[in-house]
Parts: C-alpha cells; sequence; structure tokens
C-alpha cells in the first residue's frame, strides 16, 4: 500500500506568481552570466554561435536553409535562429539572449512543476538544474539548450501520467492515454528536430514505460500510447517539414540533419572508454546518470511504483547515449542529461526531508553545494568571456577595413573561405556558398562536400575571398581549393590575420 503522502499539484495564485517571477529573475541573473555568446554583458560571440548568427541572418533576408546555407543540424535549429533576426535586422545577439532567456525561463517554470508533484522545494530543484547544467553550457545557444526544455516537458507528461496508483491505471481508461502520449511524441520530435540525437534521453523514457505496459500485459493502454505517440510526432514533423517544402530543401535537410550529422559524428579517433573512465568529460556524465538512477530508487522507495522509476533509469541511459554517440565529446552534449539529474535529485532531496525529518539541514547543504558550483563556474565563465569579447574587439576593425573593400554590387559574390566564423558576425557579411564555415573540416566527414565546393568554384566563382593569413591549416586545403585561389585570384590586402584576394577575371 502507497503511504506516501503526495503534495498539492496546484497552489494559491499569490504563491504561482511568485514562482513565476523568481523564475523570470533566476533565468535572467544565469543568462547574463553563463549564456557568454551573446549576453549584453559584452558577448563573446563562440564558433557554433557565430554559423548560427549568419545562417538566421542568412534566411531571415531569402536563403533557403540546408540548400542556400548549410549546417548538419535539425531544421528547428534553423527555425529558432531565424526567428530573433527576422525581427531585428540581421547579426542581432540581443534578440538570440532574449529567446535563450524565455526558454530557459519556460525550463525552470516546468521544473517547478516537476518539484511540486516530487515533493521537493521548487528553488531547490531550479538551482540544482542551473548548477549542474553551468558548466557544460560552452556559452550557450546550443540546440541541447532548446532540446531540454522539450526532455522537460516530456517529464512533467510523464509524472501527470504515470505517477498515480501503480503507476499504470488500467486498461479499462487506456483511451485516456493518448493525449498524454501524443504530447510526448510532439516533444520528443521536437527534440530531434534540433538535432538528431537530442532526442535520446526521452525516448528511452519512452522505451522505459513501454516496456512496462509490454510486460504487465496492458496491451489495450500500450497500443494507445503508441497510437498518440506516432500521432503527436506527425503533428510536430509536418509544419516544419512543410517549412522546408516552401524552399524545396527537404532532401537537403534530411542529407544535412541525418546523413551528415552521422558522418560528422563517426569522425574522430578518441576511444570512448578513455573518456568515459579516464576523463572529466565521463566522470561528469557518470555523475549525472548517478543522480537519475539514485533518483529513481528513491521513487520506487517513495512509492513502489516500477514505472517511473524504469523510465528514469532508461533516460539515464538515453543522455549517456546522447553524450557518448559522437568521437567529438564536446562538453555540451552532455547538457542532455541535465533534466533526468535534476529530477532524480528532486526525488532523493524529497526521501531525506522525508526520512531524516531534518528538511532545513537539507536544503541548507543543497543549496550552498549549488551556490558553490555556480560560484566557481561563473568566475571562469565570465574570465573567458572578457577574454573572447577583447579578441572579437580586435578582429572586428581588420575585418571590417577588408570587408568595406568589396563594392556592394560584388557582395552578392562573396565568401570567407576556411575562416574563424566570427568574422561574418564582425562584418555582417553572407556568403555566396551554402558550405561557408570549416570547409575541409565537413569535407572530412564527407568527400562529396569539397567535391561540390570545387564544382562551385568553376561554375559561379566567388568575386572576392577572405583567407586567414600565414597560418598552418589542419586539415590542409584541398589540393584542387589550393590550386583554384594560387592562379585565379589575385591578393588584395590583409590586416591581422586576414588576406583579400579578388577573382582575376573579373579586373
Amino acid at each position: 500500500m502507497d503511504k506516501t503522502i503526495r503534495p498539492a499539484h496546484g497552489g494559491s495564485p499569490s504563491r504561482k506568481g511568485r514562482e513565476v517571477l523568481i523564475a523570470l529573475a533566476m533565468a535572467v541573473f544565469f543568462s547574463l552570466v553563463f549564456f557568454t555568446c551573446n549576453t549584453p554583458l559584452g558577448p563573446a560571440i563562440g564558433s557554433d554561435n557565430a554559423m548560427y548568427l549568419t545562417m538566421g541572418t542568412a534566411i531571415a533576408k531569402g536563403y533557403a536553409p540546408y540548400s542556400e546555407i548549410f549546417d548538419h543540424k535539425g531544421p528547428l535549429l534553423f527555425i529558432l535562429q531565424t526567428l530573433p533576426q527576422l525581427f531585428s535586422g540581421g547579426y542581432s545577439t540581443l534578440s538570440v539572449f532574449v529567446q535563450e532567456v524565455l526558454f530557459l525561463w519556460a525550463s525552470l517554470l516546468v521544473l517547478a512543476r516537476i518539484a511540486r508533484r516530487t515533493g521537493a522545494t521548487p528553488v531547490l530543484v531550479q538551482l540544482v538544474y542551473l548548477a549542474v547544467l553551468a558548466p557544460l553550457l560552452d556559452g550557450g545557444n546550443l540546440t541541447e539548450e532548446y532540446a531540454n526544455l522539450f526532455t522537460l516537458i516530456g517529464i512533467d507528461t510523464m509524472l501527470t501520467v504515470f505517477d498515480k496508483g501503480d503507476g499504470f491505471g488500467t486498461d479499462k481508461n487506456a483511451r485516456s492515454l493518448l493525449l498524454p502520449a501524443a504530447a510526448m511524441g510532439v516533444m520528443a520530435t521536437l527534440a530531434f528536430m534540433t538535432r538528431a540525437n537530442n532526442m535520446l534521453p526521452l525516448c528511452a523514457c519512452v522505451g522505459g514505460l513501454a516496456l512496462c505496459l509490454l510486460v504487465s500485459k496492458r496491451f489495450a493502454s500500450f497500443g494507445w500510447c503508441a497510437l498518440g505517440f506516432v500521432l503527436g510526432c506527425i503533428a510536430a514533423a509536418l509544419p516544419i517539414l512543410l517549412w522546408l517544402g516552401h524552399y524545396g530543401a527537404i532532401g537537403d535537410a534530411i542529407y544535412g540533419a541525418i546523413t551528415h550529422n552521422m558522418m560528422y559524428a563517426d569522425t574522430g579517433s578518441i576511444s570512448r572508454i578513455h573518456k568515459l573512465l579516464f576523463d572529466s568529460y565521463g566522470h561528469y556524465a557518470i555523475f549525472m546518470a548517478a543522480l537519475s538512477c539514485l533518483g529513481a530508487a528513491a521513487y520506487f522507495i517513495r512509492t513502489r511504483r516500477i514505472p517511473l522509476a524504469l523510465a528514469m533509469v532508461f533516460g539515464a541511459a538515453g543522455g549517456g547515449l546522447a553524450g557518448f554517440i559522437s568521437h567529438k565529446f564536446y562538453n555540451h552534449y552532455l547538457m542532455l542529461s541535465v533534466p533526468l539529474a535534476a529530477m532524480g535529485t528532486a526525488q532523493i532531496l524529497a526521501l531525506l526531508c522525508e526520512r531524516i525529518q531534518k528538511k532545513p539541514l537539507v536544503h541548507g547543504v543543497c543549496a550552498a553545494l549549488c551556490a558553490v558550483m555556480l560560484t566557481v563556474t561563473g568566475i571562469s565563465a565570465n574570465a573567458l568571456r572578457e577574454s573572447d569579447y577583447a579578441a572579437m574587439l580586435s578582429l572586428t576593425p581588420d575585418a571590417v577595413a577588408l570587408y568595406d573593400q568589396v563594392p556592394e554590387a560584388d557582395r552578392g559574390r562573396f565568401l570567407a573561405y576556411r575562416v574563424e566564423p566570427k568574422w561574418y558576425v564582425a562584418t555582417e557579411a553572407l556568403p555566396c556558398m551554402r558550405f561557408y564555415f570549416l570547409q575541409e573540416i565537413l569535407a572530412d566527414a564527407d568527400p562529396a562536400v569539397m567535391d561540390e565546393i570545387v564544382t562551385s568554384f568553376e561554375t559561379e566563382p566567388p568575386l572576392w575571398v577572405v583567407l586567414f593569413y600565414n597560418r598552418p591549416y589542419s586539415p590542409p586545403y584541398d589540393a584542387r581549393v589550393q590550386e583554384i585561389l594560387d592562379t585565379r585570384y589575385a591578393f588584395v590586402d590583409a590586416k591581422g590575420q586576414y588576406q583579400l584576394l579578388k577573382y582575376k577575371e573579373a579586373e
């Protein structure tokens, strides 16, 4: 018999209003410090962020996604990068920052709901989420950051449905599972549409719940859940597919978001086992998985309900898979595990407060640990931001001085080749080729990329090209591109680390 006292899910209007304002204040303050790429305190820009600023500005000015401006991320990221630039005129870091704050605010509000359902204190669970998230942000404005909101909504939906009775209900009310399952399908698809592997934690949770339904022979419930999930996937995917179809870019999107993304993830030679066991990246992944799994154990101890506990364990495995499916091992890949780690911590805190009857002590220790983590990480993030912001201020005059030499009439045939993507942001330039950044890096994943670039240089060459100046390259320039640059382009000027070339036949 379940003797757990379940907390009220509601609350007075004034209490909810305070929660909303507290969450907003936390989101704004955290974003100012940790979303360093776009913070109004002095944006550090960042390489990935610069690519996305260029992508969003290009689409806002009429470029087609994937077919005219390329990235191997999901189409929803293209949309999310375009929306801020539609309202700002292009290359606005402030508009992206506002979007990031809104997503984080929404995430914190969902966390408050999860905490109330769990029996934990909302502000404390929000602090845990932020403290665990902070070291992984890499400046912010990344696919995982946006996908976490969808994962959190999925977790909240799971709690709504499975955190009652024996965790299942009966097949007599199986049809009532249709809409929650559809919501899960929507959220999983939105996560997938930011980047394919971002759906893994939530889909793993769904897999755990489905397994429990099958093992318990709740076939009617399983059927309605499966139907709802599929319908939710279709409902979320259809508008995005229609948007891509408007540009005739569905085929290019499949190549970029799935085929090339898988090729890119497979480049690199670092051992996954070594990274897991002997590197801080793996240790942090283990730490978050442990929080989720211990939380699952705490939940089972409190309620004796298996489905949600198993979903949390599966979700931890899905987050781990998402962090190790690629050989790149960027810190922000681990962000996908943070929602389940926060939920696990909420369950642990709820159990401790119930069993040891020293709630102030438990809360005080947890809050102090979070404060220390946020302070240490914040100091480090701010120091890096100041350094990168100073470098951006140094880069901008040289970049603008070169770009000012390109006639207005020729700027539709301009390309920054193999150049730090921040260069586009500094000059507010747009490329004339869809592979506009780190071209040899992309070609390292798929040689067909370089074949297309060479063809573009031969059939519709850029009239003006900017390159890094006196710098070794790894991987080196493709020999065909190097020959084209050496024989068909003339040196015009150099500023700082960059040189400007002009197509000879255009003289």
